[in-house]
Formats: structure tokens, C-alpha cells, sequence
């Protein structure tokens, strides 16, 4: 898969990952015309049907889904640093010291948003450069990946983004680094 398409993946992953409100509805159509120009079925044919069950779906249920998914689900929210750290202060740290390292590589993150927000995470890796990509995908694709499982394990329909994701990472080399160890704790803060 070419940077390119990798590029797209990541963006209609982070679309199709963001509240599904109005406003997400109205660019639905140009996510699909993204989706369709995809030239890997491996990807397309997940992302497609993904796509086209949440346009199918009420606006209310669709956002009625998303809330009892993502945000009502402690262990399939999609902010990251949470899987590990909760609400404890150590999750500050690691938010700061996130945010640093999209700064680094030059990408700029508004406040709307907290770091470890998996669609924004998307979108940086969709846009940034591949050392930077494969260094943060390092020590996150674990936690992308259990979350994609727990949702494997609750029969969601999201599952088939995130399976999505994980073969994206397969062709990108990504290894996920263990929490803890002395390489993860090189690549968080090696600027």
C-alpha cells in the first residue's frame, strides 16, 4: 500500500471513528468516494461496509451506537492514554508529552481536543512524516489493537475499522513496544 492510500485509510478511519452527528453525516458521501478509490480491497471492502451501515442507520441510533460504544464503554474508549493511566496524573504527563511530539513533527493540535484522541491520532498519522508515524504507532498500535479486540469480543460493528487499522500497521512494520520498557521510554522522549 502506498502513502497515498495509507493516507486515505487513516483519514476515513479517523471520519468513520468521530461522532456520527449532522455535520459528520453532510461529509459521509465524500468519505464513500474516498473509500471507493481505495485500490487495495483488503482495506476497501472493511472500510465500504463500515461506511455504508452507519449511513444506513438513523441519525439518532447511529449517534445512540457511538455514545454506548465509545464513550458509555471504559475499555473501548478512544482515548489511549486512558487504557493505562485512567485519570490518574500520569496521564497528564503522557498527554503532554504527546502533544510535544505531534508539535515536533509539525502538526498542529488545537485544544478541541486531547491528544490521545484515536481520530486525531489518525489524522497525524495520516499527514505525518513515516519516522514520525511508525515512532508514535510504536508505542500506541497496542492499545489500537485491544480495543479493536474488545470490540471483536462485544460483536461491534466498528471491529472491522480497527481490524483495518491493524493490517495497515502490518504493512507500515509496526511493532508495538511493551509499555515500560527502556526503548518506549527512548522513542517518548527523543524529541
Amino acid at each position: 500500500m502506498n502513502s497515498e492510500q495509507r493516507q486515505t485509510v487513516f483519514l476515513c478511519v479517523s471520519y468513520l471513528l468521530s461522532y456520527p452527528d449532522e455535520q459528520w453525516a453532510e461529509s459521509l458521501p465524500d468519505c464513500l468516494e474516498a473509500i471507493r478509490s481505495l485500490e487495495d480491497e483488503t482495506v476497501r471492502t472493511p472500510l465500504l461496509a463500515v461506511a455504508e451501515q452507519l449511513a444506513a442507520t438513523p441519525a439518532r441510533e447511529r449517534m445512540e451506537q457511538y455514545v454506548e460504544t465509545f464513550d458509555f464503554g471504559k475499555k473501548t474508549n478512544l482515548y489511549l492514554t486512558y487504557m493505562t493511566n485512567g485519570e490518574q496524573r500520569e496521564r497528564g504527563v503522557e498527554l503532554v508529552a504527546l502533544k510535544a511530539r505531534y508539535e515536533a513533527a509539525g502538526f498542529a493540535v488545537s485544544d478541541r481536543e486531547l491528544p490521545d484522541y484515536l481520530p486525531l491520532m489518525l489524522e497525524f498519522l495520516a499527514y505525518a512524516e513515516e519516522p514520525h508515524a511508525i515512532s508514535l504507532l510504536a508505542d500506541y498500535a497496542g492499545h489500537i489493537r485491544e480495543i479493536g479486540e474488545r470490540l471483536a469480543a462485544a460483536g461491534s460493528p466498528y471491529v472491522q475499522l480497527f481490524e483495518t487499522l491493524d493490517f495497515t500497521f502490518t504493512q507500515l512494520g509496526v511493532t508495538p513496544i511493551p509499555k515500560g520498557s527502556a526503548t518506549a521510554w527512548l522513542v517518548n522522549f527523543s524529541g
